[in-house]
């Protein structure tokens, strides 16, 4: 089969060039044609493998990185019939953790992969996709998430964890909330669901499509990538010990039920910066931890828009 093998040398620090040269051997041992795709920044490496699919017929698209790489590889084969692998090496492995994938273990990656083209293990999955408020298109790279779209401090945390280059892992996401603590402010929105309008102040305003983030934590335990919903996640001004003890909690799931953390499912969400006085406007928002562009925002779950490779009992779950 003829894969497209897609990497960015500058992800991650540079840590994952040799994952994908890795990939590519052993693609090419298990019988596979592989073309591949990379080039020296995010969105060069985009628009290569965009070009490549326009021109070439292919069997699939292989990403080999984090959730940004995961978040390219959906933005070049969203609402197209090639299904995306992944191999996961990057930092949070978020979308990885949610289908059962592995993480940082490239060749039990390749053996997904490959079964899953041979057995057709496929999930048709939904998508996040984001415009204006008005219809109006973002840029190209912005247009298509897979997992969640974040614009509280959870985005400015995941902000600062790409900056950092130690520690490796997710224990770069603990840092990075340690390092927020001390700016802590609520941030103002106005938010419109499909069951109306809402407006105030909030810690956390998240957009879910999956259910982890930040590297593990267990954000939103019954997400769906098959009901055509978002899940809306917000969590009202509290003190830095009270989102701490919070945050503690989210791993495991069990800051469900708080009196603070509110859930919405909705099949679109517009946000909106608010100003009012006592109230910041939010941070750059992020997706898939990569940046997004500025609010305001219209965010929605796209039924099937992406076929995703997976492990022989993901699949059958999802289509359970």
């Amino acid at each position: 089969m003829r894969i497209a093998l897609a990497s960015n040398p500058c992800a991650g620090h540079g840590r994952h060039t040799d994952a994908a040269e890795l990939a590519r051997v052993g693609l090419v041992r298990r019988g596979h044609d592989v073309l591949v795709v990379t080039a020296d920044s995010y969105n060069a490496t985009r628009e290569a493998a965009t070009a490549l699919l326009e021109h070439h017929e292919l069997d699939a698209l292989v990403v080999v990185g984090g959730d940004g790489m995961v978040h390219l590889g959906l933005d070049v084969v969203a609402l197209t019939d090639i299904p995306l692998g992944i191999v996961a090496v990057g930092t949070g492995n978020d979308v990885a953790r949610y289908y059962g994938l592995p993480a940082r273990d490239v060749d039990a990656s390749l053996d997904v992969i490959d079964a899953a083209l041979r057995d057709r293990h496929v999930v048709n999955a939904d998508a996040i996709h984001v415009t204006r408020p008005d219809g109006t298109p973002v840029a190209p790279e912005h247009e298509w998430c897979m997992s969640t779209v974040s614009t509280g401090v959870e985005a400015a945390v995941n902000a600062r964890a790409n900056a950092l280059v130690w520690p490796h892992g997710e224990a770069r996401y603990t840092v990075a909330v340690f390092g927020e603590l001390a700016r802590l402010r609520p941030y103002g929105y106005r938010v419109r669901t499909d069951s109306g309008t809402w407006e105030g102040g909030a810690l956390i305003l998240t957009a879910a499509n999956t259910r982890y983030f930040g590297g593990g934590m267990d954000l939103v335990p019954d997400a769906s990538t098959t009901d055509g919903l978002l899940e809306v996640v917000r969590l009202d001004p509290m003190s830095r010990p009270g989102l701490l003890r919070l945050l503690s909690k989210v791993f495991t799931g069990a800051h469900i039920g708080h009196p603070a953390v509110h859930i919405e499912r909705t099949r679109a969400v517009v946000i909106e910066a608010l100003e009012r006085e006592g109230l910041s406007l939010p941070p750059h928002p992020m997706a898939d931890g990569e940046p997004l562009t500025t609010l305001p925002l219209r965010v929605e779950a796209v039924p099937s828009a992406v076929r995703v490779l997976v492990p022989a009992p993901a699949a059958q779950d999802a289509d359970a």
